[in-house]
């Protein structure tokens, strides 16, 4: 039995859908949004409530973790190894190993944590996701045709959440990834300007990106009800980016590997998600 964490975010219902069609027995743990997926076991957890840990991994081979909260996760890993849990694959950040900013730092913790639990291991560590442009940004998008950020003309190797998913799929269900890391890019490293000719073209109108100073942008966020110590950081990492001080541009070939194509292009998630932003 595999155990979904995080089954109704991005990255979790795209895997929930995928280890389905595999015929592969899933339980997803929920929290907060309910789920009704056919051939998926449901349960609640709640990290606040160690006791609800317990019974959603009873049975249980296989961990998959991802959790919005870091906080959160070695404490599951703790309950994962009480109640017989052979293997994590966990969902980690891109550059964990050697990322100096808080984020890496923390998610890196994690990884070690899980690598001394005794656990068999496999980390997923993907760059951001093509799918921000529509969970952060679509609202900007349909209502304004325009995007914002401060990130300047940085390139970032985005990769499409899918690909993420469909990785984690193969990880979990195929022998050979025990106790390997892979960070996960998409085929290229664009910049915000050349998203917008890719989101132009997809949607059939003009999309604009509007770069913002570092306070303009963190007040926006603040704005429509980012807290401010999250806003903080995503002002950071832009930041960072312009100095260069991330490898965010770096392209990876796992997921051509462990899948066996290219990983999908920003050209092809636009096309893909342009009815949800408004396309023609």
């Amino acid at each position: 039995m595999i155990l979904v964490t995080g089954a109704t975010g991005t990255i979790g219902s795209e895997l929930l859908q995928e280890l389905v069609r595999q015929g592969e027995p899933v339980r997803a743990a929920v929290h907060i949004r309910p789920l009704d997926v056919d051939g998926v076991e449901t349960c609640s957890i709640d990290y606040d409530r160690p006791g609800t840990l317990p019974p959603a991994l009873e049975g249980v081979d296989t961990l998959f973790l991802l959790s919005q909260e870091v906080v959160h996760e070695k404490p599951m890993v703790d309950a994962a190894k009480e109640a017989g849990v052979r293997r994590v694959v966990y969902i980690s950040s891109f550059k964990a190993d050697t990322d100096t900013f808080i984020v890496g730092q923390l998610h890196r913790e994690v990884e070690q944590h899980i690598q001394g639990s005794g656990m068999a291991w496999t980390f997923l560590r993907p760059n951001y996701l093509m799918q921000n442009f529509v969970t952060l940004m679509g609202d900007d998008i349909r209502n304004e045709d325009a995007f914002y950020d401060s990130i300047g003309d940085a390139r970032v190797s985005r990769v499409d959440a899918r690909d993420v998913s469909q990785v984690a799929a193969r990880v979990l269900t195929r022998p050979g990834h025990e106790n390997r890391a892979y960070d996960l890019s998409g085929p290229e490293a664009l910049s915000h300007h050349q998203a917008e000719e890719a989101l132009s073209d997809a949607l059939g109108r003009p999309i604009r990106y509007v770069e913002l100073d570092d306070d303009s942008f963190r007040r926006r966020l603040i704005s429509q009800g980012i807290p401010e110590d999250f806003a903080g950081f995503l002002e950071d990492v832009n930041r960072r980016n312009r100095n260069g001080e991330t490898h965010d541009d770096t392209l990876t070939d796992h997921v051509q590997n462990i899948l066996g194509r290219e990983p999908t292009s920003f050209s092809q998630f636009c096309r893909d998600y342009a009815p949800s932003l408004g396309g023609n």
